[in-house]
Parts: C-alpha cells; sequence; structure tokens
C-alpha cells in the first residue's frame, strides 16, 4: 500500500469490500477497501482501485460483483493512481489489474 509503483507487475491475492461500483467508476473499475486477510465488514484499511479487462469492455469476470460485496481477488499491481476527491482534494492509491474475482 505504501509504495505500489514498487510492486509494478506483482500477483498478490487480497480481500476487499466494494466501496464504489457505479456509473462513475464505470463498469469495468470499482473502489474498495483491502486487506491481506479476510477481516470484518468494517474494517478493511487501504482504499484502492481494480480494473478488469481493458479497462472500458470486456470486463464479464466483474458482472456478479456489486458495491458492499465481500470479495477475494487475484490481482497484478499496476501502480499507483491519483484521483481528485468529491471534497475537491486528490488522493494516490494502489491500481490493481483483476486476474480472479470470487464474492465471499
Amino acid at each position: 500500500m505504501k509504495k505500489p509503483d514498487s510492486y509494478l507487475d506483482m500477483n498478490v491475492i487480497i480481500y476487499a469490500r466494494v466501496t464504489q461500483f457505479d456509473s462513475a467508476t464505470g463498469p469495468c473499475t470499482f473502489r474498495a477497501n483491502v486487506s491481506h486477510a479476510q477481516v470484518g465488514k468494517y474494517d478493511y484499511e487501504h482504499n484502492t482501485i481494480f480494473n478488469a479487462g481493458d479497462g472500458l469492455t470486456n470486463c464479464d469476470i466483474l458482472d456478479d460483483v456489486v458495491a458492499e460485496d465481500i470479495v477475494k481477488v487475484t490481482a497484478t499491481v499496476t501502480g499507483s493512481l491519483t484521483y481528485d476527491t468529491q471534497v475537491g482534494g486528490s488522493t494516490t492509491v494502489p491500481e490493481m489489474q483483476v486476474v480472479k474475482i470470487a464474492r465471499l
């Protein structure tokens, strides 16, 4: 979480609570709070962005995933992403490419 650009192309297994998956993120991207292990519903600490497919289409792997789902994700670290927040600031988070995902 601290230096995602240092772990480019590394495969990881992560547990997450999907916090945003809507028209703002698009059909192939979601935001989630993550942990290295499965924990209580609200104990996932680290904000992360996940992409599937090419980021715009071909992301059938996410068809069954919705906001508030708890998931186990096998992903490849693609670096960090900085985006604007709703309160007018910006934040930088790890970004990952979904290889496999399962709802828990």
